[in-house]
């Protein structure tokens, strides 16, 4: 039964349904609606979004729906500026309270229509499970707010960046919006209007403060180089990876065989007969090279020229193989005080209750066994995002 969420909060509770607004209850029998709503967390319900790989519903609205859509999204756009004029924060109120019941129901409508659409003009996605389960874990972080103390940018008053932080978290809550479909291979970007979690930087970093105990942080040793080893079945050396390449690929010393190998893995005219020794890219590539796309082990599928094809395979990998363990780990931390509070390039960050301490072996252990083989794995924690330390566990 085709449906829409009218809001993807919580405990913001409402659909549109056979042409009428429910509110304060989700009916049985939803089968298909557009994108994901903590609502509806525990509804097997296919979204359309995902059908399209996050294109918005004026990418993908077809021709004889345009000249409605447009109409719509016209007042669409001017409830949403007068909710801000009118100084309405849309992370504290639920969308449904604030705009007309008419309206709601012509858009609800027009967005099943186009919904109807795409079901029946895209196939899903081979790897649609996994992207759901990302967007689920990435909607309740959206609604996290980051407790920020705005203090420490004082010291850094010279440069302007720091001026223009601190008056944005001064007058405005700070929320953590992933955007899923921001880049072609999977790594995540960050929607407008986000707290700029993925490009802070790393001084600036102190600001951020757990809501519960501390932070841990879960970091692999080398990602994306691990990542090589594994798809060539490679094994995994023990010890940090870049000292393994110094000892026994390279003879040089650690900074200059990390170099080295970065320098071979980024770009695929090197000629750097010595990585290309160890490390078969022609091997890599017959493997996943998939006509004019790569087909990654996650089912990934990345339309890319030849050039980009290898960097692409790897990056997508690692991305996805990071953004699986923080699935499952958001699993291990279901009903806990403790809760994923980033995820920040090839790492995930925890904020941390004391209460839970039963759960680290087990989170240590969910992250380093990925579904690529055991990767070594730093744990780091701090009271704050900038001062982390290394910790043995």
């Amino acid at each position: 039964m085709l449906f829409q969420t009218l809001d993807d909060k919580l405990e913001c509770v409402g659909v549109y349904l056979n042409g009428e607004l429910v509110f304060d209850h989700i009916p049985e029998g939803l089968t298909k609606t557009w994108g994901y709503s903590n609502s509806i967390a525990s509804h097997d319900v296919e979204y359309a979004s995902i059908y399209c790989l996050g294109k918005d519903l004026t990418d993908v609205c077809p021709s004889h729906l345009i000249g409605r859509w447009e109409l719509i999204s016209s007042k669409l756009k001017s409830f949403i500026r007068a909710n801000n004029l009118a100084k309405v924060d849309l992370n504290q109120n639920c969308f449904f309270d604030v705009t007309p019941e008419r309206f709601l129901k012509e858009f609800c409508q027009i967005k099943n229509e186009i919904c109807d659409w795409v079901f029946e003009n895209y196939d899903r996605p081979a790897n649609y499970d996994h992207l759901v389960a990302i967007q689920k874990v990435l909607s309740e972080i959206k609604y996290q707010k980051v407790n920020v103390d705005v203090k420490p940018l004082q010291r850094y008053w010279s440069d302007r960046k720091a001026k223009v932080l601190y008056r944005n978290l001064t007058n405005f809550d700070a929320y953590c919006d992933y955007n899923l479909f921001g880049s072609v291979t999977g790594r995540l970007t960050l929607n407008k209007g986000s707290f700029p979690i993925l490009n802070l930087k790393k001084e600036y970093r102190e600001i951020v403060k757990p809501t519960n105990d501390f932070f841990i942080e879960l970091d692999y040793n080398a990602a994306e180089a691990r990542v090589v080893l594994s798809l060539l079945d490679i094994d995994q050396p023990e010890n940090d990876i870049h000292e393994y390449h110094a000892k026994n690929l390279y003879n040089s010393t650690r900074s200059e065989a990390k170099k080295q190998f970065f320098s071979w893995l980024y770009n695929p005219n090197s000629k750097d007969e010595v990585s290309s020794r160890q490390y078969d890219r022609n091997k890599l590539l017959a493997k996943y090279r998939k006509g004019t796309a790569i087909s990654t082990p996650f089912n990934r599928v990345i339309e890319c020229d030849d050039f980009h094809a290898f960097n692409y395979l790897i990056q997508s990998t690692c991305a996805d193989m990071v953004l699986d363990r923080m699935v499952a780990i958001h699993e291990i931390l279901k009903e806990r005080k403790s809760r994923i509070a980033f995820t920040l390039h090839d790492s995930i960050i925890l904020d941390f209750s004391s209460e839970d301490k039963d759960l680290i072996k087990q989170i240590i252990n969910a992250y380093k066994e990925t579904k690529l083989g055991s990767f070594k794995t730093t744990i780091s924690a701090g009271k704050d995002l900038y001062n982390l330390k290394k910790i043995d566990i």
